[in-house]
């Protein structure tokens, strides 16, 4: 089994030391993948012996790596068959690493590369971390991983034991030792996982809103029609009741001439009213075969200050990646 799937406190129980757990934990961050080493400070031959062949520290296969103009690095990765893409985005002083839940996705958004492939299979938690663990070896001293966000390939909440084991293991010591908020999970809108997340985890919440109106949200995202957008913000809005502090983010993909329009931000902003959430817009990210438009930098500037007007927080998130198919919505093992 990989030592990657393993928390501190079951290590801790395996190793009967919490200080044993923490160097083994340690090693498996920063050593060569493969077998247990021969020696580990603090940890004896008697303990460690019998672990090699209990545990091991696996490492899935770099199919391709591709680098952008603007930094950001798309690595396409073999976990026993199973590809999936992960993308290391850079910014000043820090770095921010998208992860995939899936290979393929169980969902079928109509403006996403990766809905075209199809379902194939869930990752393990393990194989999420694995993705984590590689962005960091390559990451820049000057700008070190400080965020995760579950946004590549794959829903989310479709996997979600899994998902909430790789947020524990991700915000855990000894390393990467992420707080809980710099953690984001998306998802499209998949309510029971939605409201089990708010339950069980800290982490932070990203909804996939992208559309004002349902039947506008379903040509869009079709499972809309199995979870309404009223349904999905009922339940941030009870989660505000409990939770008062706690901010989420809403995603806001925006088409040429579908979800653009001032009447779209004014049903926006009243949408929202009663739940504490920033709102992050992001330009379509062409799609080749695919019905829509990336809108003009002009209109989606036009919607952010008319956002903005009526007091809500949002942010423009300007495609990074998008020249090697790495920005939101491309991932589909190409570029």
């Amino acid at each position: 089994m990989s030592l990657l799937r393993h928390t501190l406190p079951e290590l801790t129980e395996l190793l009967g030391s919490r200080a044993r757990a923490l160097a083994l934990l340690r090693w498996a961050w920063d050593g060569a993948p493969g077998a247990l080493p021969e020696r580990l400070p603090g940890v004896s031959h008697r303990v460690l012996d019998p672990l090699r062949e209990r545990l091991t520290l696996p490492a899935p296969r770099l199919h391709a790596r591709a680098p952008s103009s603007d930094g950001t690095v798309k690595v396409a990765l073999d976990f026993d068959g199973a590809l999936v893409e992960s993308v290391l985005i850079p910014a000043k002083g820090r770095s921010t690493v998208c992860v995939s839940s899936q290979s393929g996705c169980t969902r079928s958004c109509r403006f996403c590369a990766t809905a075209t492939l199809g379902f194939r299979r869930h990752l393990k938690a393990e194989e999420m971390v694995a993705q984590v663990r590689l962005a960091r070896a390559e990451a820049s001293a000057g700008a070190p991983v400080r965020g995760v966000v579950f946004m590549g390939m794959g829903e989310p909440f479709d996997n979600l034991d899994e998902v909430l084991r790789a947020v524990a293991l991700l915000t855990q010591a000894p390393a990467p030792q992420l707080r809980a908020e710099s953690v984001t999970v998306s998802t499209s809108g998949v309510l029971p996982g939605l409201e089990r997340f708010l339950a069980e985890s800290q982490a932070s919440l990203a909804l996939s809103l992208n559309g004002t109106t349902d039947a506008q949200r379903t040509a869009l995202m079709p499972h809309n029609k199995t979870w309404p957008i009223d349904a999905l913000l009922g339940a941030l809005r009870r989660n505000a009741v409990r939770e008062p502090r706690r901010e989420h983010f809403i995603e806001y993909i925006v088409f040429d001439g579908v979800n653009d329009s001032p009447d779209d931000a004014e049903r926006l902003v009243a949408l929202l009213d009663g739940i504490p959430a920033r709102i992050n817009v992001i330009p379509f990210n062409p799609v080749a075969g695919l019905p829509y438009r990336a809108p003009t930098e002009a209109s989606v500037l036009a919607f952010q200050a008319q956002v903005v007007a009526r007091g809500r927080l949002c942010l423009v998130r300007w495609p990074r990646g998008r020249e090697v198919a790495a920005a939101c919505g491309q991932l589909a093992l190409t570029g």
